[in-house]
């Protein structure tokens, strides 16, 4: 008993022979070269450690988001600014800088905040109106209160 083979389509093309003898030299070439696929060699170069200065950023950036309370988010937050990082325009990042006891760097990230609404919907909605309430509330600075107060409003429609 013979064993049947499965049929490789590339043996097909190396097998047939023109049946006319008028083909040409060049048409028979073609005609008995198997089909391959060549496949190409990728290069992939290993990820770029970072530097230290990036690290450094990363981990008084994890510090900054981490920590609770005003004091400690002042804190964390005048360190990181003292390594010369600004601060990236995320609403997680601005939200926590809303704690920071320098109305200077709230209303600054109250402003940062008013332009991400515009091209996001707001995240941790609670904390966030929670956080607005009280600086319009207990704000010493009147444009501190107003943007609070306008930022609120923004949330609620």
């Amino acid at each position: 008993m013979l064993a049947r083979r499965p049929v490789n389509p590339s043996s097909l093309v190396a097998e047939q022979e023109p049946q006319t003898s008028t083909a040409t030299p060049a048409a028979l070439e073609t005609k008995a070269v198997p089909i391959t696929t060549k496949r190409a060699a990728r290069m992939v170069a290993a990820p770029v450690p970072p530097d230290a200065s990036e690290l450094e950023r990363r981990r008084l950036l994890e510090r900054f988001l981490e920590s609770e309370g005003p004091a400690a988010v002042t804190r964390a937050a005048n360190a990181y600014r003292k390594g010369g990082f600004g601060f990236p325009e995320e609403q997680l990042v601005q939200l926590k800088l809303l704690e920071h006891q320098d109305e200077s760097e709230v209303c600054s990230a109250l402003g940062v905040l008013t332009a991400l609404l515009d091209q996001q919907a707001p995240i941790q909605l609670p904390v966030f109106e929670q956080r607005l309430k009280r600086l319009e509330d207990s704000a010493e600075e009147v444009e501190t209160r107003t943007r609070a107060a306008e930022l609120r409003r923004v949330l609620r429609t």
